[in-house]
């Protein structure tokens, strides 16, 4: 493993330290963390989103599973466990309860309600998680490391836009554009 990567695996590892995957975590811990973060209809700039009491069940839901999945996949990078990377992009591609349990009234509920910048970056964020599992499934750990960073980047790119109040650390009303 070259410099760069092994540097980055460590700063990224260092992110979610614990020292174990974190599947391995308590479910009420992941389950308190993500409710201090949670989904709401104030947190949609410009728009007045009600979403049923289910629906924000399920994408709380949701949000656990994600969170115990990027914790894992620092630990899997760091263990050079390709199989388990591959299969938690996997499921993080096809989500983890949305798809399984969303029911027809529920979906046509987000496809109305929801703002389309949000549906874009909720697409552009499965897509990547598919980008990470291929390069797992090659054995890349450079390129591993690189699709989770932009994995990451989309998770604060959505949470920046519309979850500020859950999120306080993203700041100001406008997110700022990337400028590389």
């Amino acid at each position: 493993m070259n410099t760069k990567l092994l540097t980055a695996v460590l700063l990224i590892g260092s992110l979610f330290a614990g020292g174990s995957p974190a599947f391995a975590a308590e479910p009420d811990a992941l389950n308190q963390e993500v409710q201090q973060h949670d989904i709401s209809h104030q947190d949609i700039p410009g728009q007045n989103v009600q979403l049923s009491p289910d629906l924000l069940a399920l994408l709380r839901a949701e949000m656990v599973e994600i969170t115990a999945g990027m914790k894992s996949i620092t630990y899997f990078l760091a263990a050079g466990d390709w199989r388990a990377i591959e299969e938690t992009g996997e499921k993080i591609r096809h989500s983890y309860i949305m798809e399984m349990k969303l029911t027809p009234v529920q979906a046509s509920e987000l496809e109305e309600k929801l703002p389309e910048r949000f549906k874009q970056l909720d697409t552009e964020f499965h897509q990547r998680a598919g980008k990470l599992s291929a390069a797992a499934a090659a054995h890349d750990a450079e390129l591993v490391v690189f699709q989770y960073s932009r994995l990451l980047e989309s998770c604060t790119v959505c949470h920046a836009a519309y979850a500020r109040s859950r999120f306080p650390g993203f700041g100001s009303d406008s997110p700022k554009e990337h400028s590389h």
